[in-house]
Parts: C-alpha cells; structure tokens; sequence
C-alpha cells in the first residue's frame, strides 16, 4: 500500500522573497499576502533555478524533475519570473528557458508547472481560492501534465471497484490552459486511483491502494513517467503543500535490476533472487531453471528485467547445480519505480568465495537534453584507493582529480558533464601513476557508466552506454 509521505527529498531552499507577515517602513499595515510552489514536470529538463523580479538570489533553486516546492508566502502583486537551466558545473543557462510574467493576488495559492520537453518548455500556472475547506476531509486537485499522455478518464474507487461510466471523477486533456480537476472532497480511507483513455476502463495508469488522510490538501499532477520501468506513460507526483511524493504504476513491474559479472577469475555463473524470507538464504535451494539470469560471463552485464518492489535474497552460484562456491546477499530493498545494476565482485582466490560478494547501485534512466550523465566505479578487487580524472587532454600532471581517494566499491554517482571527448584515467590514490586511461566521446542527453575493473594482472575499464535510442 502506498502512504502518502515524503519519498523523495526536495532540494530547494525554498522562496525567500517575502515573510508570512512583511510590513511597510511607515506604517504597521500589514501587506497582502499570496502562497506559491513550482513543480518540476519537464521531462528532459536539468534541474532549475527560478528567479523573480531579477534578482541575484534564485528563489528556487535546484528544483529537479518530480520535485515541487514548499508553498512559500509571497507579497502580492506581478513578477517577472525567470526560469533557468543548470549545466553541468552548475552554472545557469544563457538565457531563461521560461520568461513570463505571473501575477499574485491576495490570499490565492498558485502551483506553477514547468511542462513540456526542454526545446517547447512552458509554464503552467494553477490558481487555487481555497474554496471548499473541511478538515474532516481529504481535498484534491488533478491535473493533466504529460503532453503524450490522451485525454484520460480519471477513477478514485474502493480498491478493487470495477470502473464503469459513474466512476469517472472527471475527465482531463493536455492543452495550454491550466485545467484542473477539483478542488473535490473525498472521505478519509484507502482508495485507487485509475487513469484510463477518455471512454476506456483498461487503465493506464494504477496506483494501487493509496491511504488518504483527513485534512490533507492534496495537488496530484500526472507527469511523464521518466523511470524506465513498465509502459504507463505516467507517474503521479502527489504534493501537499510542504512535501512531493511520486506515485508509480502498480500494473507494471515496478523495479528494474540487471547484473554485471566483475569477477575476473570467477567462470560463468547463474544469478537467483528470490523474495526475502526470515530463514538464511541457501543457494542450493535454487537450481538454473530458477535462475534471473543464466550463464553469465566475466565482463558481462546482463540487460534489465523488470520485477515487484520489496526485500530480496539475492545469489550467485558458480555451476548449474548451484552445489559449489557461491555469492549471497540478504535482504536487499528494492524500491518501486527504482533500477539497479548488482555488480558481482571480488575474486575467487583459488576456489574460497569468501571475498565474493554482490553490491547493488542506484541507477538514473532519465536522459536530460543539456548534458551527459555519466557515473564512474571502482571495481578493481585488486586495487586500492584511487584518485579519477576526466580530461580533455591525456597529461594529468596538472591536473585536478575529479574524485579523490575513491575505495573499492565506491560510485561517483552520476555526474553531469557537457558534451565532448573525455579521458577517464585512475591512478592509485594521492600519484600521477596512470593505471588506466580510455577516452570517452558524450554527447547531451547520454547516459553512461565507466567502472574499472581487474583484467589479468592490471586494470581495465568497461564502458556501458544506456543512452536512450535516437527518436
């Protein structure tokens, strides 16, 4: 069941313009007041910066995709507001990717969305009069913010209803007003929410069972789903007011794991998970007709599949009757709407598989249209700390690492980097010693993993490029 808490953290510092009470100098009046949040639904977009009124200090700042801002009080009036890319290094945009005038009145709330891929971004801007107040009641707002989305029915039932015609709460479409559906008032309880085509009851979209809870001030937009994972083209981002949460497709399998074997001196292996149960984990229990993924061979990495959220027992055994040396991981949470990539590492040291072990990484499938993702890893069993370098150039004896002192195991996370040629060299933490060096060619909106690895007696690097297909 999904709780309508806080799952993803917003990183915004919030509107800073005005107090909740900001006084004139020559009197004590009391200046009119507005509220107003910014939601992040541009599905190519960098993170952004927003500014009002020119000023030096963004008011916003560092809003990524799905994240939307606490409602800030504002004074009331019009603002010129500024909506700005961040590149790689963190410098802004030239110029604002969105530049409109918005005008504030009195005691109004207003959730502005940026929609629409990066080269057609627009703002949509959504008044709200506070109309239709009751704490004993859960108050909701729908709206449609996913241009390739239909035009769409949607249902909030008892879970398991059967949607006819008298379930539809209302019906959106994608255009350049602001429509909305609500502000309605629904009892606390447990509900599902349904996004069907217009006229349709096969959903698109299903949240499964979603807790409402009495007194909640809720603004669900439907923005793209940008995980990967399952073929709805939604995902609801739900915003109370303080706190931004995303709601993906129950209908689709809603995790997407894949492995790599990194194990240089390790031979084919069969890879299981299994759902975690309180009893140890024994790899013998499994045999390869079992298996996520079979025969898999040092360096390979293994295409996604897509499987239900929860805890896992994760194995790997080292031949097909699954009897001989293996690799366990218990209790792995695998979170919805979520991929990994589970990296097989370590090395067999002549049949112990002691120091085997299997290590999980968060992966980023969302391709932004201003620069290239790009993650490092150390997974060299062989090697220790080591310092990272990306150069334009093949001489680092003057340069900066990007990353210091990086342990075996360790990720970069992915990092932005403008398009261009690269040269990805380690050395050994705190030399100039190159122990690898590959140059790499990125272009804005690639997504690529470089990881070292051990190759006989030095070190090798492997390169998966996840970059979406051209269109």
């Amino acid at each position: 069941m999904h709780t309508l808490k806080v799952i993803a953290g917003i990183a915004v510092s919030g509107l800073i313009l005005a107090g909740c009470e900001s006084t004139s100098d020559d009197d004590d009046t009391t200046t009119a007041q507005a509220s107003l949040r910014v939601l992040h639904a541009s599905p190519n977009a960098p993170a952004v910066n927003i500014y009002l009124n020119d000023a030096m200090t963004p008011a916003v700042d560092t809003l990524d995709y799905g994240s939307a801002s606490a409602f800030a009080s504002v004074d009331a009036g019009t603002y010129d507001t500024e909506v700005y890319g961040i590149l790689p290094g963190g410098a802004d945009t030239a110029d604002a990717v969105i530049d409109a005038d918005l005008t504030l009145e009195e005691d109004m709330e207003y959730t502005v969305v940026a929609v629409n891929p990066l080269a057609n971004i627009s703002a949509k801007v959504f008044a709200d009069d506070g109309s239709m107040q009751d704490s004993t009641k859960v108050r909701v707002q729908v709206a449609h913010l996913a241009p390739d989305a239909p035009t769409v029915d949607v249902h909030v039932t008892a879970p398991g209803a059967t949607l006819t015609a008298n379930t539809v709460l209302g019906t959106l479409e994608f255009t350049a007003e602001s429509d909305l559906l609500g502000p309605t008032l629904v009892d606390e309880g447990t509900y599902q929410i349904r996004v069907t085509a217009q006229g349709d009851t096969d959903p698109v979209y299903d949240s499964g069972s979603v807790e409402l809870t009495a007194g909640s001030d809720l603004f669900i937009g439907a923005i793209p789903n940008m995980s990967g994972i399952g073929s709805s083209p939604i995902t609801l981002a739900v915003s109370d007011g303080t706190t931004t949460s995303l709601l993906y497709d129950k209908n689709s399998s809603d995790v997407a794991v894949r492995a790599v074997h990194n194990a240089v001196d390790v031979p084919a292996v069969d890879i299981f998970a299994a759902a975690d149960t309180t009893s140890a984990l024994d790899v013998t229990d499994f045999t390869s007709a079992d298996a996520l993924y079979s025969d898999v061979s040092f360096p390979a990495i293994s295409a996604y599949t897509e499987v239900g959220s929860g805890d896992y027992d994760l194995a790997v055994s080292l031949n097909p009757d699954a009897a001989d040396a293996s690799i366990s991981a218990e209790g792995i949470t695998l979170a919805n709407g979520t991929s990994y990539t589970v990296f097989a590492m370590g090395t067999l040291d002549g049949g112990d598989s002691a120091d085997l072990e299997l290590v999980p990484y968060v992966d980023d499938r969302r391709s932004v249209a201003t620069a290239a993702k790009v993650r490092i890893i150390h997974g060299s069993a062989g090697t220790a700390d080591v310092d990272l370098y990306a150069t334009a150039g093949t001489d680092i004896t003057n340069e900066d690492p990007a990353f210091e002192d990086v342990a075996y195991k360790g990720s970069t996370g992915f990092i932005e980097l403008a398009a261009g040629t690269y040269n990805f060299t380690v050395t050994p933490a705190d030399s100039k010693t190159i122990a690898v060096q590959a140059e790499l060619t990125v272009a804005a909106g690639d997504i690529v993993t470089v990881w070292a690895r051990d190759e006989g007696a030095g070190v090798d690097l492997s390169v998966q490029d996840d970059s979406p297909a051209a269109p």
